[in-house]
């Protein structure tokens, strides 16, 4: 666009690589800046996968209108990522891409119909390399020219497709209870098998604020005396993220409780794995 048109490209992530749509939702809600965007790009799925199913996928379809109030003259591109093999993630983003007028650029078949294997596109079978990344950028260039030929108008903010997707997420940082952990760094932290933390909540969805890190461990997470998911919180660097735990609760108030296994994903730390908690998140 910079060499054929004149028109140089500037912009900013809101999230960073391995992030779900929970976590955009939630950093873009936090954002104070809002200054104009011509264009917002969505690339989620094949991570949300991992956290949820397809009926809390509604995040996404919040995450797109969060987007067009903050910026209702911006154009709207999805993309389905070329790794992505859930179907019914796939077909959720071709849906909303559709009702909300954004332009979905699916690269499952142009990977497939490219010549190459997904060895020759990826890193690791996920991750496009160089090579990969020049497919995406063609596959967008020609969505872009395609929509000028069609004289493709900026879609405007349509109704909800999903009664459930009307919803803002907030922080709380206030602990009911706890034990093992202690304060450092902005995070209550603990590598003492058995500790725990608990918060109390009223919302119908919940998320946790964490430090992935090298020396991370796994947390179990307990609601209102049932036992959800176990959250691990090794990484090979040093990140904070915004993990999705769960939806769907009844309304009323809640009681999450993380628990420190002493457990790590980690195949070469030798030192008890720590779990670091900032606060949870809720709708």
């Amino acid at each position: 666009m910079n060499d054929v048109n004149d028109i140089p490209l500037h912009g900013d992530y809101v999230v960073q690589s391995g992030s779900t749509a929970f976590e955009g939702l939630f950093k873009l809600s936090q954002r104070r800046e809002h200054d104009h965007k011509d264009l917002i790009f969505f690339v989620f799925g094949e991570n949300d996968r991992k956290y949820m199913n397809v009926d809390d996928f509604t995040t996404y379809e919040a995450l797109m209108r969060k987007a067009k109030r903050l910026h209702p003259n911006a154009e709207l591109f999805t993309i389905t990522e070329s790794s992505l093999k859930y179907e019914e993630f796939a077909s959720a983003i071709g849906l909303l891409s559709k009702h909300y007028g954004a332009t979905n650029v699916d690269m499952r078949p142009i990977f497939k119909d490219s010549g190459y294997t997904e060895k020759q596109l990826t890193r690791d079978l996920v991750h496009p390399n160089g090579l990969g990344y020049k497919l995406y950028a063609n596959a967008i260039y020609e969505r872009f020219l395609d929509n000028i030929k069609q004289k493709k108008v900026v879609a405007g903010l349509p109704t909800k497709l999903h009664t459930r997707s009307g919803f803002e997420l907030s922080e709380i940082d206030r602990y009911e209870k706890m034990s093992g952990f202690r304060p450092m760094g902005g995070y209550y932290t603990s590598s003492e098998k058995g500790s725990v933390i608990e918060y109390t909540f009223k919302g119908s969805m919940l998320g946790v604020k964490l430090l992935r890190s090298p020396d991370g461990g796994e947390v179990n997470v307990w609601i209102d005396g049932n036992e959800i998911t176990t959250l691990n919180t090794w990484w090979p660097f040093a990140r904070e993220r915004y993990l999705f735990v769960t939806n769907g609760l009844r309304p009323g108030s809640h009681t999450v409780r993380f628990e420190v296994t002493g457990r790590t994903k980690a195949m070469d730390l030798t030192a008890n794995p720590y779990v670091r908690i900032a606060s949870i998140i809720t709708d």
